[in-house]
């Protein structure tokens, strides 16, 4: 099979869609919440000088952590979603690596989503809402039926002296 075939086949199926990424950092809990701040704009700084395209963000907050992780039981979280070229994410992945203030850090390559898979997730969180809010008027419904059932203290003691008043217990 002739060389130029099998290159022309290749780049039929090479994909020109500049590929999604989901980076997730974890940092030391022996900074304070202000001194976050400073250390996640570093993150994103990094991941903009490198030509990042930042789709999202979102800080999660302290967390404990399921195992101690360099000593430390809790740390903070930090998501970034982004698009980059994939020459650039080894650079990116060493300085990070190489970085005192992130515990630990995960690059995931992600399935950027369509509109029509977007508005299919839309759709499932609204059913979901939708039988969440179902279930839980028919447990107020339930407690409310417990209640109106529910017998008062004079009809209680009236059934008790019947019992006691009884002249066959046995």
């Amino acid at each position: 099979m002739p060389r130029g075939f099998l290159f022309i086949t290749m780049s039929r199926t090479k994909s020109s869609e500049i590929p999604h990424y989901e980076l997730l950092c974890l940092f030391s809990n022996k900074y304070s919440e202000t001194e976050i701040e400073p250390i996640r704009a570093t993150v994103t700084k990094l991941l903009t000088d490198h030509g990042a395209n930042i789709t999202l963000e979102e800080y999660w907050g302290k967390r404990k952590l399921a195992y101690r992780v360099d000593g430390f039981r809790h740390g903070y979280y930090f998501l970034v979603e982004f698009d980059l070229d994939g020459p650039k994410m080894a650079e990116i992945n060493n300085r990070l690596r190489l970085s005192n203030e992130i515990l630990r850090h995960q690059i995931i390559k992600k399935h950027k989503k369509t509109a029509a898979e977007l508005a299919e997730d839309a759709e499932i969180k609204a059913k979901i809402a939708a039988r969440r809010k179902a279930e839980a008027d028919a447990e107020a419904d339930e407690i409310s039926d417990k209640a109106d059932k529910r017998v008062g203290v004079e009809s209680i003691d009236t059934e008790l002296d019947k019992i006691i008043d009884a002249t066959n217990l046995l």
